[in-house]
């Protein structure tokens, strides 16, 4: 039996990421953290959706589409002007008449934008990123536990040791944050 083909917006913001699913209408949010983008990729791979559309703004989507597509999702990223165009010729003359994320997934879901498939080695480097991130978060949390614990000369070097951390977390989320802005998917 073939399942219904099923197209995602995501709207990707400072705070918060708002997932809509067409044709069934599923809408959820969470918060754009860590924890969040992973909850939304996992549910997105668990559905297989067709496409997964987001509106290429520069910044906050960039880290939740470089997941998507290391988990082999197909991702577009749309330009505003393309998504405003389309609001207008459906009549949505405002973003507030519907949610961003549910027009992003009608546009999905009636303009079907090419995804970008991305090279396997660019998949890998953003998957090595991803890892490296990890490390660092990890890294970060025991030096922090440890700090709380040290005589206070060591302290102070524990907790130049967690700037350091989060200097190299800052230089590898730009480094994963460039290779998404200059691949295929971004449009």
């Amino acid at each position: 039996m073939l399942s219904e083909a099923r197209f995602v917006g995501l709207d990707a913001g400072r705070d918060i990421i708002e997932a809509s699913v067409r044709p069934t209408g599923e809408v959820w949010r969470t918060d754009a953290g860590d924890d969040g983008m992973t909850q939304i990729a996992e549910t997105l791979s668990a559905i297989h959706p067709q496409l997964v559309v987001m509106q290429a703004n520069g910044n906050f989507e960039l880290p939740l589409a470089g997941i998507l597509v290391t988990l082999g999702l197909p991702v577009a990223l749309v330009q505003p002007r393309n998504l405003r165009d389309f609001a207008r010729a459906i009549g949505r003359l405002s973003r507030t008449e519907q949610r961003p994320a549910g027009l992003l997934a009608q546009f999905a879901e009636l303009v079907q934008p090419e995804a970008g498939p991305l090279p396997n080695d660019q998949i890998e480097e953003l998957k090595q990123l991803r890892v490296r991130r990890q490390e660092i978060l990890e890294m970060m949390a025991a030096e922090r536990s440890r700090a709380g614990h040290a005589l206070p000369a060591l302290e102070k070097d524990i907790l130049a040791h967690v700037q350091f951390l989060e200097r190299s977390l800052s230089a590898v989320d730009g480094q994963f944050s460039r290779k998404v802005r200059v691949s295929r998917i971004w449009r």
